[in-house]
């Protein structure tokens, strides 16, 4: 019989996702942002489609192999769950805090030791730490990916709270650091469909 109370206790844990909300959109005035859970099933779906566009052409994306899909949505599914623990703090609160410690990253750490309590049970728990890991220091084609989709999925969640009739989100909009092509090229259709709306 298999030890049932390490992905119980897993369940219990990232179930707090989807009552925690973004903390960005609070701060810029979303009465009723998404939760972090809704994020990530998303930014899980648009790896798999961005990651399918990619693959098409990898050759002219600048990797050397066509990339993962599956480990890249494993990625995705894990790139936030340490907020279950951690909780979304907003970027004013990391930049604080990382000051107050001499520059010493302390979301980052805290992050990791929440990924290590979370997993510590679970078979292959271990694995599941290195992959989130490998998406927070980008050390992989398949990371690198979330981490574009991450941003991308961000400013089309902003595209949306624009078009439902919210303002003062321009910061959301700021140019990203995008590792392909694809996700560039992505980036610019945003852009266009909220130029296309802002003039309607």
């Amino acid at each position: 019989m298999p030890q049932i109370e390490p992905a119980f206790h897993l369940l219990e844990t990232v179930n707090a996702l989807k009552r925690l909300p973004r903390s960005g959109w609070l701060f810029a005035g979303i009465a009723q942002p998404e939760s972090v859970a809704e994020h990530t099933c998303i930014v899980a779906f648009l790896t798999l489609a961005l990651g399918e566009s990619i693959n098409q052409k990898w050759q002219e994306q600048g990797i050397d192999r066509p990339l993962d899909l599956a480990r890249a949505a494993q990625i995705a599914l894990l790139h936030d769950v340490a907020e279950s623990l951690v909780t979304d703090l907003p970027k004013r609160s990391a930049t604080l805090l990382n000051g107050a410690a001499g520059g010493t990253d302390l979301k980052h750490a805290a992050e990791a030791t929440a990924m290590t309590q979370i997993f510590a049970a679970l078979p292959n728990g271990a694995n599941y730490v290195a992959l989130w890991h490998e998406y927070s220091d980008a050390l992989s084609p398949e990371a690198r990916l979330v981490k574009d989709v991450d941003k991308l999925e961000m400013i089309h969640q902003a595209l949306q709270y624009e078009r439902a009739g919210n303002r003062n989100l321009d910061e959301f909009w700021q140019q990203p650091k995008l590792h392909y092509p694809a996700s560039k090229a992505f980036y610019q259709v945003l852009c266009r469909q909220r130029q296309s709306f802002q003039i309607l």
